[in-house]
């Protein structure tokens, strides 16, 4: 091995799987919490703004990059062979990772209707996948220390930027809703576009490609998600999976505005 594939190799460092609700999950929720309390006593300027969004946006973005090389690194110890593997159902254009590419293009951008919107974006939709990790964080955790480290910074800190938007940025009224699904249904077409083009293109080899986990060639490996998609026509699942995260975002934003203005009183 050379030099960069010692260290790949050194990245791939393997711990006992972390448990829901085990000592590792616990810290991050803890660490979330009080990062949450921190912002929302803190005054708030453009200055922090773009801070909080940058810090989350380029450690979220260096991590899923060191995510990406370890997951496609692989070292044979018996035979001393090293073979590199890119793992496209790993592929970072989910909900959950969009956060990474809207946060860093915000903390360049001035306020104004583009940033708005996909701040909004932020704190009534990608908040669904956050809040869901961060209860239950089963299925992320993995032996590999870095990817359960990447796991938890990604969800917990992209809750944390959440919820210093709505407390903080964001305008809690139906139009900022609706911009938010504006974001989501445009990434949600590129998504699936995604999924089509690659899917056809012969270079999967087999492999799972599923953004947004929406695709027509590949079942959904969220929970309850892919019963549905299994037994019934994909239209319905399609329709199924849209529905969802629009309820789940009213839910946060009349729970955000309920909150907001009891605030004000």
């Amino acid at each position: 091995m050379n030099w960069f594939e010692r260290i790949v190799y050194a990245l791939q460092f393997e711990v006992n799987r972390p448990s829901t609700f085990g000592l590792f999950h616990f810290v991050w929720l803890v660490l979330s919490i009080l990062m949450i309390i921190y912002l929302y006593k803190k005054k708030h300027d453009e200055k922090i703004l773009k801070k909080v969004l940058l810090i989350y946006g380029f450690g979220s973005f260096i991590l899923e990059l060191l995510k990406q090389i370890v997951w496609s690194f692989n070292y044979d110890v018996v035979s001393g062979i090293v073979s590199w593997d890119y793992q496209w159902y790993a592929f970072p254009f989910q909900l959950c990772t969009t956060p990474i590419f809207v946060c860093i293009i915000c903390g360049f951008l001035n306020k104004g209707k583009v940033r708005d919107c996909l701040l909004n974006y932020v704190a009534f939709v990608t908040i669904l996948g956050s809040i869901a990790t961060a209860i239950y964080p089963e299925s992320c955790f993995v032996s590999t220390l870095l990817i359960n480290i990447h796991t938890m910074y990604l969800h917990f800190g992209s809750l944390v930027v959440s919820f210093y938007l709505l407390f903080k940025e964001v305008n809690i009224n139906f139009k900022s809703l609706i911009s938010g699904y504006f974001v989501f249904i445009v990434f949600v077409l590129i998504a699936q576009v995604m999924n089509v083009c690659v899917y056809n293109s012969g270079i999967l080899n087999g492999e799972v490609f599923n953004m947004f986990y929406i695709s027509p060639y590949f079942t959904s490996s969220l929970p309850l998600y892919d019963v549905v998609q299994k037994n019934s026509p994909y239209v319905i699942y399609f329709l199924f999976y849209l529905i969802t995260i629009f309820l789940g975002s009213l839910i946060v934003f009349l729970i955000s505005k309920y909150f907001s203005e009891r605030k004000s009183l």
